[in-house]
């Protein structure tokens, strides 16, 4: 296994980094709301992209990289520099650009991202085919999934070349949703299912229905887009809707594969489920806030924090559940092909990182999924008190506090995992069950 810079690892451990820092100028930001004093617009910026870029798309690189790597031959696992020089080059181009208020940084590195998008997209699918529950419907709808990256890609040079300005609002929601719907949530639900079934050790519970939600998610998220970009309300129900009715028949056939295994019980297994039970969530306060806005005028008021606590269902009780799933599953076997050159032997060193990964697991996914669910409760206080209510300060310092709390413990189990050395099996292991028991 490839060490040092382009290393999968090393896309890993650089992602995590930039989704913890920046997650940190989040959480401030949510402060700055709730005190009536937000932080400047490019710092929002600086902190959206540099998730998005730094952060996710760099993770799903090193998730993709690590699943190629691990099925190919000894000898033959190329280090991709470049390709980890100009992603951290582009998020960087991003938060300047945002941080100086620069469109030309910006565009410089549109430009950069464009430029490694086919390689990006080549290494994503290279790592999906290695599945052994890739299906002949997984490339259609993957290759929709991607077409959300490269239409995204597209709409933000047209923003930070500020042309059609009076185009500025549908672009600017083709571009995000662009990204955030087609791109990176169907992408994640598509993954999900095609890993949950191997990381349960069991085939999905009904091929039928994993088939026909490869097929009725893009559908819903045309139809949502279509709604948006219109401004029919009634468009994007209808549409919300059945991306309710399809996202509740995958969980319900993971949740079903899940009970026929045996319920096993691992970080990862319980991140994945726990995002898309909270996918399911945020859904249902999308619909709710839809039919809000049928009033004139709306039943219920909606600003600034209600758009952030809605949206930040999604990031964190969703994505960042997502990413948590994905490195508990991937360091273990990455580290041990990396550290332990004998395939034999490979097995013991992998079960003391599982073993590490798999610390205070339900703590983990109770803070992050409490933290989200805090912020909603934060959103919804405001309809009845005011901002300077000593109760919504609490909720506030609560929910921050929880989500801090998962981050530290997700940095402190990736430190301890990365430094777990072969040859230590035995003492790491009496450590880890002597913590247990406590």
């Amino acid at each position: 296994m490839s060490r040092g810079l382009g290393s999968p690892l090393s896309f890993l451990l650089a992602g995590w980094g930039w989704l913890l820092l920046t997650s940190l100028l989040g959480l401030a930001t949510f402060w700055g709301i709730v005190r009536g004093a937000p932080l400047p617009p490019g710092l929002r910026s600086l902190h959206v992209h540099g998730i998005l870029i730094g952060g996710l798309l760099q993770l799903m690189t090193g998730f993709a990289l690590t699943a190629s790597d691990l099925t190919a031959q000894e000898g033959s696992r190329p280090k991709h520099r470049l390709l980890f020089l100009c992603l951290n080059l582009t998020a960087l181009g991003f938060t300047a650009g945002a941080w100086l208020r620069d469109p030309n940084l910006t565009i410089l590195a549109g430009f950069l991202l464009a430029a490694v998008c086919i390689p990006l997209v080549r290494h994503l699918l290279g790592g999906l085919r290695t599945c052994s529950t890739w299906t002949p419907l997984s490339p259609f709808f993957f290759g929709l999934s991607l077409l959300g990256l490269f239409g995204s890609l597209v709409l933000g040079g047209l923003l930070a070349w500020a042309w059609y300005p009076t185009w500025h609002g549908i672009i600017r929601l083709g571009h995000l949703h662009a990204g955030l719907l087609l791109f990176l949530t169907l992408a994640g639900v598509g993954t999900m299912q095609l890993t949950l079934p191997l990381l349960l050790k069991r085939a999905l519970h009904s091929t039928v229905v994993g088939q026909a939600v490869l097929l009725l998610l893009p559908a819903c998220a045309a139809g949502l887009l279509t709604g948006f970009l219109l401004s029919s309300i009634h468009i994007q129900l209808v549409a919300g809707g059945g991306l309710l009715l399809t996202l509740a028949l995958c969980c319900l056939n993971v949740l079903r594969t899940w009970s026929q295994a045996g319920q096993p019980g691992s970080a990862a297994a319980d991140h994945l489920l726990t995002a898309l039970c909270f996918l399911l969530i945020m859904i249902c306060i999308g619909l709710a806030l839809g039919i809000n806005v049928l009033w004139t005028p709306p039943a219920l008021p909606y600003g600034t924090l209600h758009l952030v606590a809605y949206t930040h269902t999604a990031f964190l009780g969703f994505f960042l559940q997502a990413v948590v799933g994905g490195l508990s599953w991937a360091l273990p076997p990455l580290l041990a092909a990396q550290r332990v050159p004998h395939q034999k032997k490979r097995g013991a060193y992998r079960d003391v990182v599982e073993q590490v990964m798999n610390r205070w697991r339900a703590l983990q996914v109770a803070t992050v999924s409490f933290g989200a669910l805090g912020l909603v409760l934060v959103a919804s206080l405001t309809w009845n008190l005011p901002l300077s209510s000593p109760w919504i300060r609490v909720t506030t310092w609560g929910s921050l506090s929880l989500l801090l709390v998962h981050l530290t413990m997700v940095t402190v189990k990736l430190t301890q995992a990365v430094n777990t050395e072969p040859g230590h099996e035995r003492a790491h292991t009496n450590e880890v069950t002597h913590s247990d028991k406590r």
